[in-house]
């Protein structure tokens, strides 16, 4: 009779997907097997880790004395003592463009190659001391009376390459801070003329009050970083210019009648730090 032999058949049928189930599952690890490896930490920031920031400080010889890429360890910047502040240094990338003798109008046309090229979250804009051309460019020689016509001139000049400067700037994302002009050594700067290769040669004895002029460009430059704060623009001001007048009376501020000394780059990188803590960046 075929009943049994088909009851058999089906209930082989039945068990065969439990047996095979049960042959292909993993056995249970025992007691005296390691635990299993926790997974791998995803790779985000605690929040003591900061991601890694560019800053390239633009200007002049009061930056660093030479120009980058040209000399050695000449002179100080308060770009050195920055390091000591920005903690911690691995998350911080700074880079020198400074440029002896320049002008705020060729940093402007230079921006790319000398900034930009460097791809900077950002750039620290020093420039004014050159943008005046010395006594002869606004105090008469004869008289070595201050002309304002010339001085609103230069002013101007100065200002319009400032603001090429920090929209270019702003159009790429970058945060800007203006470091104002700083007045020399006693007010007075010798008179120059160029030699026949072009170069400053100074004169001795004659003498012109160029803090005039540079106390001007400061109040310009102060207003123009305003306008820009004042539109909600990242632009941050560090006025060089009025520390400097309120430590007028302390020892090794100057390297020489024009350039910052070693307790002048310190007390800047003070005053620089203190406008990126009030700027929110970081």
């Amino acid at each position: 009779m075929c009943w049994p032999v088909l009851v058999l058949s089906l209930w082989l049928a039945a068990c065969a997907p439990a047996a095979a189930a049960q042959a292909t599952s993993p056995p249970a690890p025992s007691a005296t097997l390691p635990p299993s490896p926790s997974p791998r930490p995803t790779q985000t920031a605690s929040p003591t880790e900061f991601p890694p920031l560019t800053l390239v400080f633009y200007g002049d010889s009061l930056l660093k004395v030479g120009e980058v890429g040209r000399q050695g360890q000449s002179g100080v910047s308060f770009v050195d003592e920055l390091p000591a502040y920005l903690q911690p240094n691995s998350a911080y990338t700074l880079i020198f463009a400074n440029y002896g003798g320049r002008k705020a109008r060729w940093a402007a046309q230079h921006l790319q190659e000398t900034v930009l090229i460097h791809d900077p979250d950002i750039v620290t804009l020093w420039w004014g001391m050159n943008d005046l051309d010395g006594c002869p460019g606004i105090f008469d020689r004869q008289s070595n009376r201050l002309m304002e016509y010339k001085l609103r001139a230069y002013i101007e000049e100065h200002s319009q390459a400032m603001r090429q400067q920090i929209d270019d700037l702003l159009a790429e994302g970058i945060n800007v801070f203006v470091v104002s002009a700083m007045p020399v050594l006693g007010g007075n700067l010798p008179w120059s003329h160029h030699g026949p290769n072009g170069e400053v040669v100074w004169e001795e004895g004659r003498w012109c009050h160029y803090n005039l002029g540079l106390e001007q460009l400061a109040q310009a430059q102060r207003q123009l970083a305003a306008d820009y704060a004042g539109a909600s623009k990242a632009v941050f001001w560090v006025d060089v210019w009025e520390l400097y007048m309120q430590n007028r009376q302390t020892e090794r501020m100057y390297m020489d009648v024009v350039h910052p000394g070693t307790e002048g780059v310190a007390l800047i990188a003070q005053a620089w730090m203190e406008a990126f803590n009030a700027s929110g960046i970081r």
